[in-house]
């Protein structure tokens, strides 16, 4: 199961039931199956995920390989290296200081809330994945 049309056939589910199932348009779960975004919509993953009861992390795993694949066919990967002045690494460590710190005020915000409203359980998981993913950068940069 590498993909989202394996992962609901083998559900036993149609694109229309998933799509009746999951809250997600038939046509987005086509556009999904067949040429998937490079970055799919977390609502979008969570419904489905939730839906074919697995984790969005796999979903994402499943969406991105397929993307990666089709991007990637007949055309070589080359990574680019960009080099950044002194004044450009000190402007973006300032704004990922300044995202950081917006990001643990919703993250606060956000925990105090979620024992009330479970749904927001989520939110704080992404939210302490963005500020991982925001240090990983300022420590590359420093």
């Amino acid at each position: 199961m590498n993909d989202l049309r394996s992962i609901r056939k083998s559900k036993g589910l149609t694109m229309e039931q998933l799509a009746n199932l999951s809250g997600v348009s038939s046509k987005t779960i086509s556009l999904y199956e067949h040429t998937p975004p490079r970055r799919p919509s977390r609502k979008v993953v969570d419904k489905l995920s939730k839906t074919l009861e697995i984790s969005p992390d796999k979903l994402l795993g499943a969406i991105g390989s397929k993307g990666r694949a089709q991007a990637g066919a007949g055309q070589e990967k080359f990574e680019e290296a960009i080099e950044l002045s002194d004044a450009h690494v000190v402007r973006i460590l300032g704004l990922i200081e300044k995202e950081v710190a917006e990001l643990q005020h919703l993250l606060v915000e956000s925990a105090s809330l979620a024992g009330e409203h479970p749904v927001l359980s989520r939110s704080v998981e992404y939210l302490a994945n963005d500020i991982d993913i925001l240090n990983e950068i300022r420590q590359k940069l420093t």
